[in-house]
């Protein structure tokens, strides 16, 4: 159900777009107080009458929100709802330290007879050496 109505949703846009594009504009409706090519008799004539691209761009949109809710509805039915500010749940049950992660000199630990062996654990890093002050 999802691949059909996200399917539909994507060439609903695509046609969309298109239509818009197709539209000439109505003497410089949108920019043209910034152009200065605005009159006041430009601005006082009254519309057109709409054409088959507005009706198609009106039919087209209630389209592409309709896709868009459902979209959203059918996305809300299969994620389960979980809160960010829970806290993220432990698969062993203790939470990590920062001190678990650090390497330390100490010589590892000797694996057992029947106990497969470790990787080794990266190199220290190289002491700076310090100049007294």
């Amino acid at each position: 159900m999802t691949t059909v109505v996200l399917a539909l949703h994507l060439i609903v846009t695509a046609v969309l777009i298109f239509v818009i594009l197709l539209q000439k504009t109505e003497g410089n409706a949108a920019g043209g107080g910034f152009g200065g090519g605005a009159s006041l008799s430009a601005m006082m004539q009254p519309r057109s009458r709409p054409n088959a691209l507005t009706r198609a761009t009106s039919i087209l949109a209630i389209a592409f929100f309709g896709t868009s809710i459902t979209l959203a509805l059918l996305a809300r039915n299969q994620v389960p709802t979980t809160s960010i500010l829970a806290p993220a749940a432990s698969s062993s049950g203790a939470v990590p330290s920062v001190m678990d992660s650090v390497v330390t000199d100490e010589a590892p630990a000797v694996p057992s007879a029947g106990a497969p062996a470790a990787t080794p654990a990266a190199p220290a890093a190289p002491a700076v050496p310090t100049v007294p002050n």
